[in-house]
């Protein structure tokens, strides 16, 4: 299992601030490939903004970075669906890509969790399940971890599984979102040439968030919530921490964005219960 080439999108609407959230969210790609290239997309078509976008990104031998400033959006929501004429494009005519991420510009992600994916895609394959990551936050002074966007608990017994053992298998959580996608080739294929691909006419995420979707909400098999399972170590009863991924704002956890005040409530470790 391994990832040869991965071209990687990333929505960036230009906020000087949040150079610092891109620098944390790209710091670590150059191990999740042998060659990874890297189009970053900005409402801002000014050479010193975009100096300062490429100053963020250390460089590595094996990453490439390329700038881009759709034209024409229309709204400026938007400018997450960009990143698809290119993936298009590259998908047609570079077939040496054998991966495909989309991420918005403030998750930190590890080559664990790429490893993970991997696992989980060879063992799920044959059922179509596509490995799930969780967001978390910190919250200030406090060493827990908080998920981002489940706002319900759940009862371990009531979720669709994929067992892999007696110890370890895979849950499908009623709330999805992960800001991201990522895909390898085949499952690139069905995202690009379905629903999933187009923003208007299907389901209730808003439109930015239907960008990060990816297949969630694409063929899901009966009896289940989304395409997407986490990964679950029955023994210890916690979420794998593999399939965590670091929202790095942590702004929901520690109740600065009052809009979404349910979400970074509940501590990944209380997620998921079990009958008395």
């Amino acid at each position: 299992m391994k990832v040869e080439k991965l071209a990687i999108a990333i929505t960036f609407h230009y906020v000087e601030d949040r150079l610092e959230y891109l620098s944390q969210t790209v710091s670590q790609v150059h191990l999740f490939a042998d060659q990874v290239d890297i189009h970053i997309f900005t409402n801002e078509d000014d050479q010193v903004k975009h100096l300062k976008i490429l100053n963020a990104i250390e460089e590595r031998a094996n990453v490439n970075i390329e700038i881009h400033v759709p034209k024409y959006l229309g709204h400026p929501y938007l400018l997450t669906w960009s990143h698809f004429c290119i993936f298009r494009r590259l998908y047609n005519y570079d077939i040496s890509i054998t991966h495909y991420m989309y991420l918005e510009d403030d998750i930190y992600i590890t080559v664990k969790n790429i490893q993970y994916w991997l696992r989980g895609r060879e063992n799920m394959r044959a059922d179509k399940l596509i490995p799930g990551f969780m967001r978390y936050e910190k919250r200030e002074n406090s060493s827990d971890l908080y998920s981002s966007d489940v706002t319900n608990i759940a009862q371990f017994e009531k979720l669709p599984r994929f067992k892999m053992s007696d110890d370890y298998c895979f849950i499908n959580l009623p709330e999805p979102y992960q800001g991201m996608y990522f895909l390898d080739r085949e499952l690139m294929a069905e995202h690009l040439n379905g629903p999933s691909s187009v923003p208007e006419g299907w389901g209730a995420w808003g439109i930015r968030e239907r960008a990060a979707a990816g297949l969630t909400f694409t063929n899901i098999p009966n009896g289940c919530y989304s395409r997407h399972f986490i990964g679950y170590d029955i023994k210890a009863r916690k979420v794998d921490p593999s399939s965590l991924i670091h929202h790095i704002p942590n702004n929901y956890a520690n109740g600065l964005n009052p809009v979404m005040r349910h979400h970074g409530r509940i501590r990944v470790a209380d997620l998921i219960v079990f009958p008395d």
